[in-house]
């Protein structure tokens, strides 16, 4: 089997159980959020957390300015931008702008309605709990479902699809575990549910894929148009 086949096996199996797990028992939310909980305290808070929790954007936003950059360098001259940082720069452009700002933010977080964690009244709050697979109205903009903190660690999955097998494999190691520990972080602060995390993670590598393949298409296409062709004899 083709490592790019093993790539949508996998994708495929995580959407199938996360489908399953959180369709059939969508309180494992509550319960993995109230590991980080207490009754008077509230959720895990801290000077450290809070940095690293404020970093990740800014850290977003550079990653993009310097993905932009290199593109845009890319096309003036390549005497200081190789074709393959170009194309790394340019996938990495393409997750964060249409995977992490259009999908994650403007289609899911915008419209999906998902309260937090500290608004539900199981930790307190005044909205109601809904699970990750229904679409509800308990917030209005920037919600819950799911996290744009930790699709910012997943977006580093671009970075490799173009590359070999182990390269993809380890760019991919490093945006999943990325991705969790921050969704971790987000988790514990109480801004995010597990699942949140999670189906980020599905959202981003499927539109990281999704990327890949048009790039490749857009690839053959040009490279088919640029061969001569045979004229037929007379």
């Amino acid at each position: 089997m083709k490592s790019i086949d093993v790539d949508r096996v996998a994708l495929f199996g995580l959407w199938a159980l996360l489908i399953l797990l959180f369709g059939l028992w969508p309180r494992l939310d509550l319960w993995f959020s109230g590991l980080f909980f207490h009754p008077v305290q509230g959720f895990t808070t801290g000077p450290v957390l809070q940095a690293v929790n404020d970093a990740v954007p800014w850290i977003g936003r550079a990653m993009l300015l310097l993905a932009l950059g290199l593109v845009l360098l890319s096309w003036l001259t390549r005497a200081l931008v190789s074709r393959r940082q170009a194309r790394r720069a340019g996938l990495l452009l393409l997750s964060l702008v249409l995977g992490l700002g259009l999908l994650v933010h403007t289609a899911l977080k915008n419209q999906w309605g998902r309260a937090r964690p500290h608004a539900v009244t199981y930790f307190g709050g005044p909205a109601t709990f809904s699970s990750p697979l229904t679409p509800a109205r308990q917030c209005r903009r920037n919600c819950s479902f799911v996290t744009g903190h930790a699709a910012t660690g997943f977006a580093l999955i671009a970075l490799g699809m173009l590359g070999p097998t182990r390269r993809r494999r380890q760019w991919l190691l490093l945006g999943v575990s990325s991705g969790l520990l921050i969704g971790l972080l987000r988790v514990a602060m109480g801004d995010h549910f597990l699942s949140d995390v999670l189906f980020s993670l599905a959202f981003m590598w499927s539109a990281c894929l999704l990327i890949r393949w048009a790039w490749l298409v857009r690839v053959w296409q040009r490279r088919n148009a640029a061969r001569p062709r045979i004229q037929p004899p007379p």
